[in-house]
């Protein structure tokens, strides 16, 4: 290769900072006072809460399906569109975490209805934060915003731990209340 082709090929000097230029070796600490160091991508975050959930699911809960993206992770057992969900919205600052009624409209209403006829019950078992509302495009949810903190570890057991306790407190009252006439099919469970 010639000397004026590697020249091109090679960055300018004004076009790396001095710290650039020396490679550093892979962070080694666990300190908290470092926390980007265990940060963990989003895309693994989310799977790692989809684990979670369903690893702390009870032998009498029906299996669950799930879906992890970059930015969202969605968790369901007998219909896709009414699923549990966890998603980050960074540029509000916060990870929205709930159960999301995304089927047809009429079914939503029904089930919004019928949810908040128990409001009362579900704000004891998961807290006076929680709340349900309609949404976007004839949707509804029984949501709550979490203050996006560092995605690490212990961040995600905060929010599998805070998504388990919403399947574990709303599943029952799902089922009882999904309407007849909503599709609903059981995935089979492993043996």
């Amino acid at each position: 290769m010639s000397l004026s082709a590697r020249r091109a090929a090679a960055p300018s000097p004004s076009s790396r900072s001095r710290a650039s230029r020396h490679p550093r070796p892979p962070a080694q600490s666990t300190s908290p006072s470092a926390p980007g160091l265990n940060r963990l991508d989003s895309r693994t975050f989310l799977r790692g809460v989809v684990d979670r959930v369903q690893d702390g699911t009870r032998a009498e809960d029906p299996p669950f399906h799930a879906i992890a993206w970059s930015h969202m992770a969605q968790i369901w057992s007998g219909n896709k569109q009414l699923h549990y969900e966890a998603w980050i919205r960074e540029r509000l600052g916060v990870i929205e975490l709930g159960l999301h009624f995304e089927a047809d409209a009429l079914t939503n209403a029904r089930l919004l209805a019928a949810f908040r006829a128990r409001e009362k019950t579900i704000h004891r078992a998961l807290g006076a934060d929680v709340r349900i509302e309609t949404w976007d495009k004839g949707w509804a949810r029984v949501w709550e915003p979490v203050a996006l903190a560092n995605l690490d570890l212990t961040f995600l057991e905060l929010v599998g731990d805070r998504v388990s306790a919403y399947v574990s407190a709303l599943e029952p009252l799902l089922r009882a209340e999904v309407p007849a006439d909503a599709p609903w099919s059981e995935p089979k469970r492993r043996p």
